[in-house]
Formats: C-alpha cells, structure tokens, sequence
C-alpha cells in the first residue's frame, strides 16, 4: 500500500501472514537450539508473553528486536528472512 509520503507498507493480511511466518520458523530455531522463551524475554528485557506472541505471530516484531532475538540465537536476520521466504 502506497503511504504518499514516498514509503510503502504490506497490507493488513500480508503483514499477518509475514508475522505468522516469522514466528514459526523464530520457535523452530528458539526450539531447536533448546533455549526457552523465557531466556530469549530476559535477554530481550520484555515479557515471556511478549516472545510467545512474536512466536504465534499475533504480535509484529521490530527490526531491532528481531535483530537482538538472532544474536540469542546466535543465527543471522538474513538466515531467517530466508527460511520465512522457504516457509
């Protein structure tokens, strides 16, 4: 969707669909790597509730957090951008 300030933004169903998608594959790695939520949410300084629903995809993340939940990880962004398009 054009803005009419020069920016573009994902309709309401595609962001929904991103934030689905990113959360799933962000729990696939969280789990594979056995790290609980709640260490990912003290590391982050949110709430355990906060990394759930960035999980489930009820909640968008921003750039910055999705950036320090990848170094908990230790994976890259780009790793998970990539895995989202596969997905």
């Amino acid at each position: 969707m054009w803005l009419g300030n020069g920016e573009f933004t994902m309709t309401d169903e595609k962001e929904n669909a991103f934030n689905k998608k990113l959360g799933y594959v962000l729990k696939k790695k969280r789990t594979a790597k056995r790290i609980p939520q709640s260490q990912i949410a003290q590391r982050l300084n949110v709430s355990k509730m906060a990394v759930s629903y960035w999980e489930s995809g009820e909640n968008g993340m921003s750039a910055k957090s999705l950036k320090e939940y990848c170094r908990v990880l230790g994976i890259s962004v780009q790793e998970i951008l990539d895995q989202t398009d596969e997905e």
